[in-house]
């Protein structure tokens, strides 16, 4: 299972890939802002992508949208997570084709229980 976290914050990204690598036994790129994290979703071709919000470059929206426009990697889940919680920024991430929302601070469990929900919707391997 190939999962791509595209985060600024490094230690966020240690804890992530961490939980991912040892707890769910994925392989994990990382990515430091959007226009990378652009680049890692065609070339990695992930089986989910977890996205911050507030990025460098471009933001995690515009990262959501332009994945979500190309044919190529359209089907590929994408799950924010941010540390907005506010109402508008979670309907503006679901009406963009987000699988999930998640909040940070953020479980461990959650975040796998939430890759696996997004993986079957879309009929993959799960994970963990």
């Amino acid at each position: 299972m190939k999962v791509l976290v595209v985060e600024d914050d490094r230690s966020i990204q240690m804890v992530l890939e961490l939980v991912l690598t040892r707890m769910a036994k994925c392989e994990v790129a990382l990515a430091s802002d959007g226009d990378q994290g652009l680049a890692l979703i065609r070339q990695f071709k992930p089986d989910v992508v977890l996205l911050d919000l507030m990025l460098p470059e471009i933001d995690g929206f515009e990262v959501c949208k332009r994945s979500k426009e190309d044919a190529s990697t359209r089907h590929i889940p994408i799950i924010f997570l941010t540390a907005q919680p506010q109402p508008a920024a979670i309907a503006r991430a679901m009406s963009l084709g987000a699988a999930a929302y998640l909040i940070k601070p953020f479980d461990p469990a959650t975040i796998i229980s939430q890759i696996n929900e997004a993986l079957a919707k879309v009929q993959a391997p799960r994970i963990g």
